[in-house]
């Protein structure tokens, strides 16, 4: 079994990965809790999944995959989309709970019409010793609504108003069966592609 380092501490987006890739095998493990944090300061999820891919890669000295999110709902304008800064909700720059962005995008959303169509785009970068070995950007669209489960999903909560078209749920209600299934489905075939061109 080949080991796949994730360019995160996020315990949810670990998951989230290895559901998606199941199919290939791999042990799907972050980084270590001694890595330090490095700056996100690109103007767009490519370039920071870039930005952490290139440095966590050159500090553990191994091939790493970083994935960066941005969002995007029907019913904003370009200005008004949270784009990279999902969880940039106000003008200070404090990393809120993820308490307060749900209940930020359960108000967002309630203002648009209670249920809304709009999308995640998955931006992924490897690299190898600091070197971009290849990267690419998944779309996969959602369904939102302003009526959140009461089951949370820590570190990824908006996984709480997200509901899955083909079977009703919310995301965060899902199995963890159900869960790998759908991370297949919306960006696992995709990713598997891109992970096997490369290895």
């Amino acid at each position: 079994m080949k080991t796949l380092i994730i360019g995160t501490k996020n315990v949810a987006k670990i998951k989230q990965i290895a559901g998606a890739i199941k199919s290939l095998n791999f042990e799907v493990i972050g980084l270590p809790d001694s890595t330090g944090d490095v700056v996100e300061n690109g103007l767009t999820a490519q370039e920071n999944a870039r930005i952490k891919a290139t440095n966590y890669s050159r500090i553990l000295k191994n091939v790493v995959l970083s994935m960066d999110n941005a969002l995007y709902l029907d019913g904003l304008n370009d200005k008004e989309q949270p784009g990279i800064h999902v969880r940039r909700i106000s003008s200070k720059n404090i990393r809120p709970t993820d308490n307060e962005l749900l209940n930020h995008y359960t108000s967002l959303i309630r203002g648009l019409g209670n249920k809304i169509d709009g999308r995640w785009e998955f931006a992924i970068c490897v690299a190898n010793n600091g070197n971009i070995v290849k990267e690419t950007t998944i779309v996969s669209p959602r369904i939102f609504t302003s009526r959140p489960s009461e089951r949370v999903v820590s570190g990824y909560p908006l996984e709480s108003i997200q509901i899955d078209p083909e079977n009703g749920k919310y995301i965060s209600e899902m199995s963890q069966e159900e869960q790998d299934s759908f991370w297949q489905k919306k960006i696992g075939s995709e990713l598997c592609s891109f992970l096997k061109s490369i290895v």
